[in-house]
């Protein structure tokens, strides 16, 4: 006999497969999504998207990978540094940090923030300074 049940509307429908129908899903994918702990409103819509770029929705790590050909090991370790999802894929690459934790694409841009030669920023860190000073000190 089949089990009458409810959607997250509270709309009441006469099995899961008919649930499941009237949201256009597979029944299997839909008791899936329930066993890894999806509610019943990410199992039947599907979840929101990870990251989304020019109308185009990406559901995981994984498909942002593949889509714009990244390795999967090299996604992780700018995460874990503080990229953002965007300068990831834009491929935005953080060289030079100061001594506030701001982040700059190279130490020519950063030194250019403080009024410093790149040549005289260097020289002082060879003499032992740190960044705070070399970027500082007038």
């Amino acid at each position: 006999m089949k089990t009458k049940c409810k959607d997250h509307k509270g709309i009441t429908y006469a099995s899961i497969t008919a649930k499941c129908d009237a949201y256009g899903i597979q029944p299997t994918l839909y008791l899936k999504r329930i066993e890894r702990g999806w509610t019943e409103q990410e199992a039947l819509e599907g979840r929101q998207p990870y990251f989304s770029r020019d109308g185009v929705d990406y559901y995981s790590q994984k498909e942002v990978c593949d889509a714009f050909k990244i390795h999967p090991n090299s996604f992780r370790l700018k995460l874990k540094k503080g990229y953002s999802i965007d300068d990831i894929v834009d491929r935005v690459s953080y060289r030079a940090e100061d001594h506030l934790g701001n982040k700059y694409k190279n130490e020519a841009e950063m030194c250019a923030v403080y009024g410093k030669k790149v040549s005289t920023y260097r020289a002082r860190m060879r003499k032992g300074m740190g960044k705070e000073e070399a970027l500082t000190k007038p």
